[in-house]
C-alpha cells in the first residue's frame, strides 16, 4: 500500500487559480504534488469537506473533473460525519475547519497533510505530518 496524502483546499485553489507569490509559483508546487500521485508515489485522499470548501470559490465541476483524471484506486474518498465534526471541535474549537481537515486526513489513514497554510495547521503536527507541496 502506498502512503496516502490529504491535500488541503488551498492547494487545489493554488492550482486552479494559477496562484503565485513574489518568491514561488504556488500553482506549479500544487501541480508537482498531484504529479506524484499520478506517478503512483502516493494515493490521494479527498474529503467531501474539501469539495464543500472549494465550491465556495469555484464551480464544483472543476474539482470533480480533475479528480476523474486519476485512476480509481489512486483516489480515496472520505465523508465527514457528525462524529468527525465533534472530534474536530474537541481538537480545536477556534480553528474548526483546519481541525476537521486533520480529522478527515487521519480517518483516511494519511501520512501527510499537504497545505500552504503551515502556520495554521502546525499545531496539529503531533497528530499528522503537515508539509507544503514543495517539501513533499
Amino acid at each position: 500500500m502506498k502512503p496516502r496524502i490529504y491535500v488541503d483546499t488551498n492547494v487545489y485553489m493554488d492550482l486552479f487559480e494559477g496562484r503565485k507569490t513574489k518568491f514561488k509559483d504556488l500553482a506549479e508546487c500544487a501541480l508537482c504534488t498531484f504529479r506524484q500521485v499520478r506517478e503512483k508515489k502516493y494515493d490521494l485522499v479527498i474529503s467531501d469537506f474539501v469539495i464543500e470548501e472549494f465550491t465556495k470559490y469555484c464551480d464544483k465541476k472543476i474539482i470533480l473533473n480533475f479528480l476523474k483524471g486519476f485512476k480509481g484506486e489512486q483516489v480515496i474518498k472520505v465523508i465527514s460525519e457528525s462524529k468527525d465534526r465533534k472530534k474536530a471541535r474537541k481538537l480545536c474549537s477556534d480553528n474548526f475547519d483546519d481541525a476537521l481537515h486533520v480529522i478527515l486526513a487521519l480517518k483516511g489513514k494519511c501520512v501527510f497533510l499537504i497545505t500552504q497554510n503551515i502556520k495554521h495547521l502546525g499545531e496539529f503536527n503531533n497528530l499528522i505530518e503537515i508539509c507544503s507541496p514543495e517539501s513533499l
